[in-house]
């Protein structure tokens, strides 16, 4: 007669032994082989999320949805770790589950260590989009088999793997530039592994493998629309001018992003001009960012007088976008939300008056670059207003006296 070997059972499980003051909790790997034991994971969870990700069957939402996936994929790696030890112990259970090469070598792994260092320095839409890379990859190696659990070693992607997942992807409709949208933080996984020396250059594979990269062009408004979009009679409707006025603020901003708008403070203020730091690059350049320098034209100030203030406290924020005390996943929300508004309201305006162009808050950013290239001769300024192409543009921009700025800022509302 065969032996029927007992198998440990493995859980999640919430110590909220302790009442803290804080009301966030270790979590737990629960383990049960004839008696129970605990094992740390380093995390540390609410109540209500824990509830709502992990013993929820449908989160709500993207943080939780996000969440659950994580919990999951650590409980099916510990269900992994347990059924490959033959004869299990808690001693080669934790030897094997907390072993650095065993948890290293792992991509998700990397990939979730990288993630939560974005979210400490606030960088969660960069986050959430390596979340979506990460769980198309995982979609796509795990598709058909029956462990659907964490692992997926560094030396399984190669070019041949790229090139299959390029194949899937583009075969459920979607454009090969959204491939390239989800490849390149698998490339940046790659290279920070290999720059932390835990996978070998050798098993880099996007020397033969290369990214499709989309032929999107950009188009920059012209004079005669930018024109007939700032003198539009909108009076009649507060949703399209105040959209409206966010996009023209962010145009003569030095072609502003609108979290660096919602990011501004009423101690950016500086008598003729304010200054600010990118959100995008604040927390990623390697040397001290240098504070952007934008002169305060008569519009910027008409601007904040309709739609913010500067008499309040420093710490204060000068547009009601943000509230004190947010944290950086509520940031991100209502910063999109806003974006959507002003892009929404932007779309409606641009079909009602028949202006035939596309007014999206990128657009603001790209006709800023464009004209002060025109009529300013910026001959480093490129075509398409990317991360890089910006961060040029700015360097040339902050080399000019305060003077030039406030007749460079005046001039992109002359229509004339």
């Amino acid at each position: 007669m065969e032996q029927i070997i007992k198998r440990p059972k493995i859980s999640l499980w919430l110590d909220t032994r302790r009442k803290r003051e804080d009301n966030i909790y270790p979590l737990r790997i629960q383990v049960f082989y004839g008696r129970q034991k605990l094992f740390s994971v380093g995390k540390n969870l609410s109540e209500s999320d824990f509830q709502n990700s992990y013993k929820t069957l449908k989160p709500k939402g993207e943080y939780l949805k996000t969440l659950k996936i994580e919990l999951s994929a650590l409980e099916a790696k510990a269900n992994e770790v347990a059924e490959s030890i033959s004869h299990f112990t808690f001693e080669k259970f934790e030897e094997l589950l907390f072993a650095s090469t065993y948890l290293e070598l792992n991509v998700i792994d990397r990939y979730q260590a990288y993630i939560d260092e974005l979210i400490k320095t606030d960088q969660v839409g960069t986050a959430s989009s390596y979340s979506c890379s990460i769980n198309s990859i995982k979609s796509f190696y795990f598709e058909g088999k029956k462990n659907s659990g964490g692992i997926i070693p560094f030396d399984v992607i190669t070019p041949s793997f790229l090139h299959k997942y390029e194949q899937w992807f583009t075969g459920k409709g979607k454009s090969r530039t959204s491939v390239g949208i989800y490849l390149r933080p698998l490339r940046k996984i790659f290279n920070v592994a290999i720059e932390d020396k835990i996978i070998d250059k050798e098993l880099y594979p996007f020397k033969k493998y290369k990214i499709p990269t989309g032929k999107n062009t950009k188009k920059a408004i012209e004079t005669n629309d930018l024109k007939k979009l700032f003198e539009l009679d909108l009076s009649h409707n507060v949703y399209q001018q105040k959209a409206r006025a966010f996009w023209f603020f962010s145009y003569q901003c030095n072609g502003m992003n609108i979290r660096d708008i919602s990011e501004l403070q009423i101690k950016n203020f500086h008598g003729t001009y304010f200054s600010f730091l990118r959100h995008k690059t604040k927390n990623t350049t390697k040397e001290d960012p240098k504070p952007i320098i934008v002169p305060i034209t008569n519009f910027v100030k008409e601007m904040i007088e309709q739609y913010g203030k500067l008499t309040a406290k420093p710490n204060d924020y000068v547009f009601p976008i943000f509230k004190a005390g947010m944290n950086a996943l509520e940031k991100h929300r209502t910063n999109q939300n806003f974006v959507r508004f002003i892009n929404q309201h932007m779309a409606k305006i641009a079909e009602q008056y028949k202006l035939n162009i596309k007014l999206g808050t990128m657009e603001a950013r790209h006709t800023f670059t464009t004209m002060v290239t025109r009529k300013q001769g910026l001959e480093f300024a490129q075509e398409a207003l990317g991360h890089s192409t910006l961060s040029t543009t700015q360097n040339y921009w902050k080399g000019f006296e305060n003077e030039t700025k406030h007749e460079v800022a005046d001039m992109l509302l002359n229509f004339q």
